[in-house]
């Protein structure tokens, strides 16, 4: 089954950083936007952060591979 796209309901923006494994995120912008925008993929690998307002992007993530994913992440302002 493939992951569902979903926003986040918090207070601001947010970063990840991928510390082991890694994860295809995939983005797609909000319906307002759909005429405009288009879907993004991007690869986050071991040692890169990602950042985002999780709030304004729908996301799914998928690990890559058959390894074990470790993130961590927070807010920021």
């Amino acid at each position: 089954m493939a992951p569902l796209l979903g926003i986040d309901h918090v207070n601001n923006p947010s970063w990840q950083a991928q510390i082991k494994g890694s994860k295809l995120w995939t983005l797609e912008p909000v319906p307002e936007c759909y005429n405009e925008c288009r879907t993004l993929e991007t690869s986050v690998n071991p040692g890169e952060v990602i950042v985002l307002d999780t709030n304004r992007w729908y996301h799914k993530t998928l690990i890559i591979g058959d390894g074990l994913s470790i993130t961590i992440g927070s807010e920021y302002d």
